[in-house]
């Protein structure tokens, strides 16, 4: 299983953390919504072992700005 957070532009140049079209976290600024999705990135991996990513995505284009893939003993247990 892969989990996508992504961090979208909102309304009056804050941000948002989104995971597929649920808004985890709004109304926040760009430095804090990119730590804030990377420390629920890592407390994921962390606790279920899932491939995580976070990613920002803009206008025209996606920017990946960290991965976490999942771990071979999760792998080998879903098998």
């Amino acid at each position: 299983m892969r989990i996508v957070l992504t961090i979208k532009e909102a309304r009056h140049g804050l941000w948002c953390i989104c995971t597929g079209e649920a808004v985890l976290y709004d109304k926040l600024r760009f430095a804090h919504a990119v730590r804030l999705a990377r420390g629920l990135a890592r407390e994921e991996y962390a606790n279920s072992g899932n491939a995580v990513s976070v990613e920002m995505a803009c206008a025209g284009f996606t920017i990946s700005l960290l991965q976490h893939a999942c771990s071979s003993a999760v792998r080998r247990a879903a098998a």
